[in-house]
């Protein structure tokens, strides 16, 4: 075990709102370490609607426009834009003047956080690499948790139920789409949905498969039954394995109350269904980081304290109105799903998917407008 470090600020998981919160940190002048339990190279398709408040968040921190003047883009497009810069960021911090007329600013993949104990003036943390298995100490003055609900296991609050389970089974494909626009097809007798997306260039294609939501559901036996789908539409290799995700709402009971700081969905679950919880994380992450850094800058330990509660509170009270936002979604999913041409899955050809004559008016109603094309 190697000897402890301090840092003033820990980011815990570098999916889009932990990389946010990293180079926000990390733009605020603070000590930062950012650590991720995965790899470098971001392999989620799921689709995401990238927010104006979003948008406006990144801009804050130098950033261009992510999606290329497109609302709608993949989880992994923007994992990598972000994690390209958090690369140029370490990299131009290593070149820098030694602390303190530069703050250090590092990143480790495949380290995860092993075990923590949260004082009065810092945070306790014990890092495992995932590759060799080595532990390593660190404090940190605050710790942002990105990690969506993983600190849960080593005694964080847990998040409690709040809404109903459903699963989603989603991959993208690399053959270019023979349609146009979003189409999609619903089985009528189990009221499950398959979609498909064009992306960015017509290149390739996302599919979904939307279990109808409510109690249990075998995440294994659906994934097999996407994989006959996409047989049956020709889709070809997936680019990544399809990816099978347990949309269960959850949310914490209250704001975390001491140096911990949770982001994204670490407080709660947006479901997958709005395509926008990567967007709250990343709004959450640069809220969160600027109120840490005045917690930081405050002078005294009571002052500090009451900053860091109210970030926490912020946070919190933000995210609760975005998972609002899920459960409207889900309680108006039997109604928008009637909308898309049956078939009986998987047992389905190219001709039975089409797009609904009412697509576009509802996703005004509950998005604004109507979001470019990917």
């Amino acid at each position: 075990m190697s000897a402890d470090r301090r840092v003033d600020v820990l980011v815990a998981g570098l999916g889009p709102g932990g990389c946010a919160a990293a180079l926000a940190a990390h733009a605020q002048g603070l000590g930062t370490l950012a650590v991720e339990a995965r790899g470098p190279q971001g392999t989620r398709a799921q689709l995401i609607l990238v927010r104006p408040g979003a948008q406006a968040a990144l801009r804050q921190l130098g950033l261009p426009d992510i999606t290329e003047g497109r609302r709608t883009t993949t989880i992994r497009q923007v994992e990598n834009r972000l994690r390209a810069a958090l690369t140029a960021a370490v990299t131009a911090a290593g070149a820098a003047p030694p602390p303190p007329q530069s703050p250090h600013f590092s990143l480790c993949w495949r380290t995860s956080v092993a075990a923590l104990d949260v004082g009065n003036d810092h945070v306790q943390v014990t890092l495992r690499d995932e590759t060799t298995g080595a532990l390593r100490h660190l404090q940190a003055r605050h710790l942002i948790d990105a990690t969506g609900g993983r600190l849960e296991a080593l005694g964080r609050p847990p998040r409690e139920a709040a809404g109903p389970s459903h699963w989603v089974i989603t991959a993208e494909y690399t053959q270019p789409p023979w349609f146009e626009g979003i189409v999609g097809v619903r089985d009528r007798s189990t009221q499950e949905l398959c979609l498909l997306f064009p992306t960015w260039g017509r290149r390739g294609v996302i599919a979904y498969l939307d279990a109808l939501p409510g109690p249990g559901g075998d995440g294994l036996l659906l994934a097999q039954r996407f994989e006959a789908i996409a047989a049956s539409l020709g889709l070809g290799p997936p680019l990544h394995p399809a990816t099978a995700v347990d949309v269960f709402q959850r949310t914490l009971r209250q704001p975390s109350s001491d140096r911990v700081v949770p982001i994204g969905d670490a407080v709660g679950t947006v479901d997958v269904l709005t395509g926008n919880g990567a967007s709250t994380a990343m709004e959450d992450a640069v809220q969160a980081v600027q109120a840490v850094a005045a917690a930081q800058r405050a002078g005294t330990a009571a002052a500090e304290a009451a900053l860091t509660r109210m970030a926490n509170e912020q946070v919190f009270a933000r995210h609760r109105r975005a998972i609002g936002r899920g459960r409207l979604i889900l309680a108006v999913r039997p109604v928008l799903e009637r909308a898309w041409p049956a078939a009986t899955l998987p047992h389905v050809g190219r001709d039975d998917v089409g797009p609904p004559p009412l697509l576009w008016p509802a996703v005004r109603l509950v998005f604004g407008r109507r979001p470019q094309a990917l």
